[in-house]
């Protein structure tokens, strides 16, 4: 019995089947809205790195914020060496010279230019973004047409959602100063 339903079946696939399933027509009110991931950079709290005091008793948020955004992209090792071994305030011009010094990929800006926080974002890698006069860096997650995600190392367990007119206000009139590591971000959720 077992072989004559295995030549049927075979038969069957063999030969070719014209069995044509009719679904309808889809229901167009029914169909769900394509869902984006919000916020675009979704760094699971885990990787989110807190900020530290340094050797100098300086606080490290542009490190954290560059260790969170390594992790984000998927260098997990590299994050890990860059928290161990660097600290304290920072400068563009200091950080510019370790990533070369570690020769790392990184892009940044220091005028401003909101062009270069919309690349971040859609590239999904997201950037670190000085706030408060210059004072402190925190990693801009998301940013669309109306909203700016922050995620602030100071407080990891929340995103802070700004309007973007507001954020980039305060962006700019913190120096314009945003940087990013260049590497693959994770792949957006399904």
């Amino acid at each position: 019995m077992k072989k004559l339903l295995a030549v049927v079946v075979l038969s069957l696939a063999l030969t070719g089947c014209e069995v044509v399933i009719d679904f309808g027509e889809p229901d167009m009110g029914k169909t769900p809205a394509v869902r984006y991931e919000y916020p675009t950079v979704n760094l699971p709290i885990s990787l989110r790195q807190s900020n530290w005091l340094g050797s100098k008793n300086e606080g490290s948020c542009v490190h954290a914020t560059m260790t969170s955004l390594l992790r984000w992209q998927g260098r997990y090792n590299t994050a890990d060496y860059w928290r161990k071994n660097y600290g304290n305030g920072e400068s563009p011009e200091d950080l510019a010279a370790k990533f070369d010094r570690e020769r790392m990929r990184y892009a940044y800006v220091t005028d401003g230019d909101v062009s270069f926080l919309e690349w971040a974002c859609s590239t999904r890698r997201g950037c670190g973004v000085t706030v408060m006069g210059g004072r402190h860096m925190v990693a801009l997650v998301h940013f669309d047409e109306e909203w700016a995600g922050i995620l602030d190392n100071n407080d990891v367990n929340k995103i802070t959602w700004v309007p973007r007119d507001t954020f980039v206000s305060e962006w700019q009139n913190s120096n314009g100063w945003a940087v990013t590591p260049v590497y693959n971000p994770a792949p957006p959720l399904p």
